[in-house]
């Protein structure tokens, strides 16, 4: 089980609190641009507010409202617009038979029809004339916008539109009212007054930045009368000229005015109540009977559009003349007359559409409020809002910076950001509210994208710095390990299971008083140069140089399948490779290794004191292998392993067994093997078979055949020392019958 002890370490950044000033002051920058210039921002997000209320399945429609159109059919059956009044009359009485519940007028009747004017001068031609009065008026008629009234006055429920000059808050005031009142507008409301809220609340504080007109163009007088009530039509675009809201509510004189959407609506709702609440930031709450209509602070609500022109049923104004509309498509339902065709103008700009008629501005307004499936928008609460996101989102991508790696650092960037985007979306869809989503996101990312470049610049060339520098004296592994993940660099340990290597120059202190010692340290380096490029080609971890000694595992700090035949191949190609330096190489010609393999579990990690350590492995396995190697100079050969290491390897060498050893230190007796190379690699396989034979004789009890198969192996090999040490053990046996082949070391 692993151990550690609590240290003091240095965190992966020298300077964590450089990414979070960094963070601040792109928060700071970002709010102190908004402030500067808020139509930027303004403009981006209304374009983003567009498609993310769009993108998502659109409810379907009340079917309380219809609009009669003044389109193209009807001004080539009626004639050119606009029309005598006397017209407006039929299509108010067919509405009434339709059975119409409301009727609204988003057209203006602000001037006397010009067939009455034009009646009035031939009476008065005619009066001059002599003509009586009462042969003029028979003459006359009642008139067309007398006959319009009068269908009004039947009809019960029709609300007439009227407009106002122009709309100011305190940063227009001034300039408004110095300019000159229009022909026809007037600053005083005439009797009957526009339709009011009629409860108005006033909170006390400082006068609010209301939407506010200081003059109105009323419908005629006769019309007014008439009328169940006026309301107004006006709009208001966004700064990119684009229709996303109805004005609920204008200030003029001291009434607060009603639209006509509402007026309709209120009617429709049997005639439900329309109070309203007002605070010193603005308009605290509206409502229409017991729903609330959300608006902002200037008084707008946001329409939730139901999708692009000809949505609503329109039905042709000289059709319903005519009576050709089915009763069903009018009756019980809300009538708005307006117009639809292209040539007579009112047309808007609408998220859905570039084109959109007018007068289904007003149905799509009417039917929100039927259906109650607002959109919030609130300029005080939502900027809140938007600032909390955007401090939240930099704080979070900061702190990663701070704290975690380039990649994490990216996923976080991305988590925080794509978590904010669905947050906002889940609030729109499911909670009807708009959450301006363009300045956090733009202050994560600018956030992200400075952290990025400064990771690049400074930490990101100081690891690679560290890299290439420590590199040279640690094993690349454990360095990439170490700067991926500081954690890695405490004391402590796990346990693993490792192959481990040692390997040593033989007689290197005789060569060492021989040799000048510039020329040593340059055979040295040449020597180390080579070997440890085998044992990292061989992906070992390179522990330490010690003089003319190498220590290696495998195993750590990354797992590889089969660490006892990693380390057996590369022991091979150590003795490959130094065998090609010999011949290339005079200084190497007569220069020996031995190499010592033991496999089994060590405690592996950073080991050393809270000042110092090093990255290496402790254990009774460590300690055997570094005896192995030390006994290859008593038995005279290259590569020594214990029985596990072979076991493990699976396999593929040219091995024999050299029997039970017990070294200094370890009690137990460790059998242990000598490979000498792989298999079919120019090696005569047979001379390894037969000492393994040799020594199976032996255990059998057999020791006269082992004695004669070792015979037979020396006069082949004189040199082989191994054999000969056989030999004289068989000798040397006080009963003559060893049954295994012990070799005890009190040194190391």
């Amino acid at each position: 089980m692993a151990t550690t002890t609590s240290v003091k370490t240095r965190r992966y950044h020298r300077h964590p609190w450089r990414p979070l000033l960094i963070g601040l002051a792109t928060v700071i920058a970002v709010f102190v641009f908004n402030e500067q210039h808020p139509a930027v921002f303004d403009l981006a997000d209304l374009k983003a507010s567009d498609l993310r209320m769009y993108v998502t399945r659109r409810p379907p429609l009340t079917g309380a409202v219809a609009i009669a159109a003044i389109d193209e059919k009807s001004v080539a059956e009626l004639g050119h617009w606009p029309w005598p009044r006397s017209v407006e009359a039929r299509l108010n009485d067919a509405l009434r038979d339709y059975g119409a519940a409301a009727i609204g007028y988003d057209v203006l009747f602000s001037e006397r029809d010009g067939d009455d004017i034009e009646a009035e001068q031939i009476a008065q031609r005619l009066k001059r004339r002599g003509v009586s009065d009462t042969a003029v008026q028979e003459t006359l008629g009642t008139g067309n916008d007398a006959a319009f009234a009068d269908a009004i006055r039947q009809q019960g429920s029709t609300f007439l539109g009227y407009a106002f000059e122009k709309h100011f808050d305190r940063a227009s005031e001034r300039a408004i009212l110095e300019s000159a009142v229009p022909t026809g507008f007037k600053t005083e409301q005439v009797a009957p007054p526009p339709l009011a809220f009629g409860m108005v609340r006033e909170l006390p504080g400082p006068p609010p930045d209301l939407i506010t007109a200081r003059a109105y163009l009323p419908p005629i007088e006769v019309l007014n009368r008439a009328a169940r009530g006026t309301g107004y039509v006006d709009v208001d675009h966004d700064s990119d000229g684009v229709l996303r809201s109805e004005i609920a509510v204008i200030r003029f004189g001291r009434r607060y005015c009603v639209p006509l959407y509402l007026a309709l609506t209120a009617a429709y709702r049997g005639n439900a109540p329309l109070r309203l609440v007002i605070g010193p930031e603005g308009v605290r709450r509206l409502t229409l009977g017991d729903e609330e209509v959300p608006v902002d602070e200037l008084g707008r609500m946001l329409i939730n559009f139901r999708g692009p022109p000809g949505t609503f049923p329109a039905w042709s104004v000289a059709d319903l003349i005519a009576r050709r509309v089915p009763r069903a498509a009018i009756a019980g339902k809300i009538v708005l007359v307006g117009l639809t065709a292209h040539a007579l103008g009112d047309r808007d700009v609408t998220p859905t559409a570039g084109d959109f008629p007018g007068v289904e501005v007003h149905a799509n307004a009417i039917d929100n409020v039927l259906h109650g499936d607002f959109v919030r928008r609130s300029r005080v609460e939502g900027t809140a809002e938007e600032d909390a996101a955007a401090l939240v989102l930099v704080l979070a991508i900061s702190l990663a910076a701070a704290y975690l790696s380039p990649l994490w650092l990216a996923l976080t960037a991305l988590w925080a950001i794509a978590g904010f985007s669905a947050y906002a979306q889940y609030r729109l869809v499911d909670d009807g509210v708009l959450i301006s989503v363009v300045l956090p996101l733009t202050a994560g990312l600018l956030t992200y994208m400075l952290q990025s470049t400064y990771l690049y610049f400074t930490e990101g060339r100081a690891r690679l710095y560290l890299r290439n520098a420590f590199e040279h004296y640690l094993n690349p592994e454990v360095v990439a390990s170490v700067v991926d993940d500081p954690q890695g660099l405490r004391l402590g340990g796990e346990r693993r299971h490792l192959a481990i290597l040692f390997s040593d120059i033989v007689n290197f202190t005789s060569r060492a008083e021989r040799y000048e010692p510039e020329r040593l340290v340059a055979l040295l380096n040449s020597y180390m140069s080579e070997m440890s490029k085998v044992i990292l080609d061989a992906r070992g971890t390179l522990d330490k140089l010690m003089g003319d000694g190498i220590m290696a595992f495998w195993g750590a700090p990354n797992a590889i399948d089969n660490p006892a035949r990693a380390a057996i191949d590369c022991a091979l190609e150590m003795l490959e490779r130094l065998k090609r330096l010999r011949q290339a190489d005079e200084r190497f010609a007569d220069l020996d290794i031995g190499i010592g393999i033991a496999t089994g579990d060590a405690i592996v990690g950073n080991l050393g004191s809270e000042h110092r350590f090093d990255y290496s492995a402790v254990g009774d396995t460590v300690n055997l292998a570094a005896r192995l190697e030390g006994l290859t100079r008593h038995f005279q050969v290259h590569l020594l392993v214990n029985r596990q290491t072979l076991t493990e390897a699976a396999g593929g060498y040219c091995a024999r067994e050299v029997g039970l050893v017990k070294v200094k230190g370890k009690a137990q007796l460790v059998p242990i093997v000598d490979v000498a190379g792989r298999a079919g690699n120019g090696i005569d396989p047979t001379f390894y078979e037969r000492f393994n034979q040799a020594l199976e004789h032996i255990r059998n009890g057999q020791a006269t055949a082992a004695n004669a198969v070792l015979a037979t192996l020396s006069r082949e090999s004189p040199d082989d020392a191994l054999v000969s040490l056989y030999l004289e053990k068989i000798i040397e046996a006080t009963d003559g019958q060893p049954t295994e082949m012990v070799f005890e070391f009190e040194t190391k």
